[in-house]
């Protein structure tokens, strides 16, 4: 069982991953159509991500942040996590159908301070950036994060990509290794993990004016 530093860094190097997939269309296209979905329901997802999530906990967890990294699109990196410029590709090594793309492995990143780590924005904090820096409804905001905190997992997977396309116009790109271990240990800390969401989201916002 790993500990949780290399948990965390683990999460940075599977966001790194995904974004070297993506950086080939028809990837990126795959990975997409995941979408909302429980695993069982992405086979065009396996190829690249059974071989690193078949035995991990919490696998949705993995597929659903790998489809979203894919609806973004290349350009929508993690500050700290973006591939060096040099890291690029691998010439390709065509499979039956030409569709097997061989990235080149980023080197392990370092674990992650627990202080650093907790410091860098989960969902909560991201929609408190999108009320202060795009306009978002404050209010509206602040219902949203309520229902996704209460939401069953299964739910909370199938709905994420809504309100994360609609950050990701407005040019707000979540901190996916954050998001991606708040969804792994949703299902056994869901309270804790709302909780920490909620916290941001008001420790980053204005105090509403009282009446």
């Amino acid at each position: 069982m790993s500990t949780a530093a290399e948990h965390r860094a683990s999460c940075d190097a599977f966001v790194a991953h995904i974004h070297l997939l993506c950086a080939e269309p028809g990837v990126r296209v795959r990975l997409s159509r995941g979408r909302g979905r429980p695993v069982e329901e992405c086979a065009p997802m396996d190829r690249y991500l059974a071989r690193r999530t078949a035995h991990r906990q919490g696998r949705r967890a993995y597929y659903t942040v790998a489809s979203l990294i894919a609806m973004a699109g290349p350009q929508s990196h993690t500050p700290g996590v973006r591939p060096a410029p040099d890291a690029g590709l691998l010439n390709p090594e065509d499979g039956p159908d030409g569709l097997l793309v061989v990235p080149v492995e980023p080197a392990p990143p370092p674990a992650p301070d627990p202080a650093a780590w907790y410091a860098r924005p989960n969902l909560g904090a991201t929609l408190a950036t999108a009320v202060r820096r795009a306009g978002h409804q404050a209010e509206r905001t602040e219902s949203l994060l309520h229902v996704l905190t209460r939401l069953s997992d299964d739910q909370l997977h199938r709905r994420l990509p809504a309100p994360v396309t609609r950050l990701l116009q407005d040019g707000i790109t979540p901190d996916w290794a954050i998001l991606l271990n708040d969804l792994v240990q949703r299902p056994y800390r869901r309270d804790k993990v709302g909780l920490r969401w909620r916290d941001a989201f008001y420790l980053a916002t204005p105090e509403p004016r009282r009446t």
